[in-house]
This record gives structure tokens, sequence and C-alpha cells, in this order.
């Protein structure tokens, strides 16, 4: 009676073999997946950092803009230097005429074909498009309401209002690009 025990024993030899080697590539799979989805949250992480410089870099361009936007207008002509600036920009943005020929190039230039300023900020590109897009007059604030009018009261007359579209785009090392349009008021 103890023979056929036994022989059933010698007929399961390879089945632990099996079992190890199912585990094992139940093992490997799951590592190789683990190993997967970590380089794929790595690159989303890379990817996601560099749109973040290149926006900040593009979102940069503004402030410096408006600081040369304003140097031009109190001064007539660009007295700003240290950056690739485009010839044509004291006429974009004080809207200068010649003869019936406006010389604001606004409807042939870009960020990526002809910027207006062009710069390196910690060795990574900005390129600045400004255009001048609309004027009109601004009459009054809460004096001129309180008296009664326009044009009336503490302030007198009307300022003039002048808006302009700032297009700049951020271009890190890595290859990241990012465009930010922004638009800034100036009054006179």
């Amino acid at each position: 009676m103890i023979f056929p025990i036994v022989n059933s024993i010698y007929k399961e030899k390879g089945a632990i073999l099996v079992v190890a080697l199912v585990v094992m590539i139940a093992l490997i799979m799951m590592g190789s997946l683990a190993i997967m989805i970590t380089v794929t949250e790595s690159n989303i992480s890379r990817n996601h950092r560099m749109a973040k410089e290149a926006f900040y870099l593009a979102d940069g361009g503004h402030p410096l803009a408006v600081e040369i936007i304003e140097d031009i207008i109190s001064n007539k002509v660009l007295s700003y230097s240290g950056f690739v600036i485009e010839k044509n920009l004291t006429n974009e943005v004080m809207d200068y005429y010649q003869g019936d020929t406006n010389l604001n190039d606004k409807d042939r230039d870009s960020p990526r074909s002809s910027p207006d300023i062009t710069t390196t900020l910690l060795q990574q590109s900005l390129n600045i498009d400004i255009d001048r897009t609309h004027t009109t007059l601004l009459y009054g604030g809460s004096a001129e309401f309180s008296a009664g009018g326009e044009s009336v009261g503490v302030g007198g007359k009307a300022s003039k209002k002048v808006l302009f579209e700032i297009n700049s785009q951020g271009r890190v090392k890595s290859g990241a690009l990012s465009n930010v349009i922004t638009v800034y008021r100036n009054v006179l």
C-alpha cells in the first residue's frame, strides 16, 4: 500500500519548476510594467517642466516690451540698448506715416518671421513682436462724473488711450516653445 503514494510523488516531480517559472515570468512582467510607468512619468514630468520654462520665458517678454514702449513714447526715439531691436520699431510704436504710407508693419511681422525684439535670457531665446492696434480718446473719470459731464471738472480734457498687442515667444534649449499674447494700454 505504500507504493501508490510514492508513485504519485514521483509523477509530480517537475511541478515545482513549472510553478517557479510562472511566478518568475509574472514578476518579470510586473517589473517591466513598473519600469515603463516610471519612464513614462519621468517623461511627462520633464515635458511639463520644459513647457512651464517656455511659458515663463515668454511671459517675461511683456514687462520688457512695456519698458521699451514707454521709452520710445517718452523719448520719441529708441534709447534702449542690449537687445537686437528691429529698426522699424519706433515707427510701429509711434504709428508714424510717410505721406499716405503707414510705417507700422504690424500685418507683416510676427515673433517667428520678423520679431521686433530678439534677446536671450539664461541662454534661451525670446522673440517679441509689438503691434500698435488701436488709439481712442479716453474721457474722464470719477471727478468728471461727479461734476455732471465729460470734460468738466478736475481732469478738464480727454486723454488718449493707445493699445498695443505684445506677442512674446519663448523657446527653451530643449525645444519647448510657448507664445504669450498680452495687451498693454498706454494713456497719454
